[in-house]
């Protein structure tokens, strides 16, 4: 199971099905005129909590292992 997990996520991509989507997404119409702004501000949104996190770890391990 594991190895047949591995083959389906780093086989080449299928160049046919990759037209198929975007012929699929186009057809939807695509993105929207404010879509990509979200979506950035969606991102930053994510990340940057999760990088305030872990530079508050990087401190209070710093600060217990060396003792500043």
């Amino acid at each position: 199971m594991l190895i047949k997990n591995f083959k389906r996520i780093f086989k080449k991509p299928d160049r046919e099905n990759e037209e198929k989507l975007r012929e699929e997404i186009e057809d939807e119409g695509g993105l929207e005129k404010k879509d990509l702004p979200a979506l950035i501000l969606s991102a930053y949104m994510l990340i940057i909590p999760i990088a305030l996190v872990a530079l508050l770890l990087f401190y209070l391990a710093a600060k217990l292992f060396f003792r500043i």
